[in-house]
């Protein structure tokens, strides 16, 4: 089970930083921070995604997309496990506060 549960971590870290290389282009961290290169548009036209991100927290992998989608300003919603949450308490309150 526990070889099951870091396979699922593991999958959605790579997705996760797949996703937040094509936040390195300006055209698309432009469209998402609806500013430059959209101008004219009105929000309902510019294309969103959303980030989520399940299972965890985890002591080096969240710091590290956190600190990624940081440097990005890129928002994303974390999905936790109760008892990952009580075990790192610390990374939920910096979840909340980069939110």
């Amino acid at each position: 089970m526990k070889k099951a549960l870091t396979a699922v971590l593991l999958l959605h870290l790579v997705a996760g930083l797949l996703l937040l290389g094509f936040w390195e282009r300006e055209d698309l961290a432009a469209a998402w921070n609806g500013s430059g290169g959209m101008e004219g548009q009105q929000d309902e036209d510019v294309k969103k995604i959303a980030i989520t991100f399940d299972d965890g927290p985890h002591p080096s992998y969240t710091e590290q997309l956190l600190d990624g989608l940081k440097e990005r300003g890129v928002h994303a919603t974390f999905f936790v496990t109760g008892e990952h949450a009580e075990l790192h308490p610390d990374i939920i309150q910096r979840m909340q506060e980069d939110a």
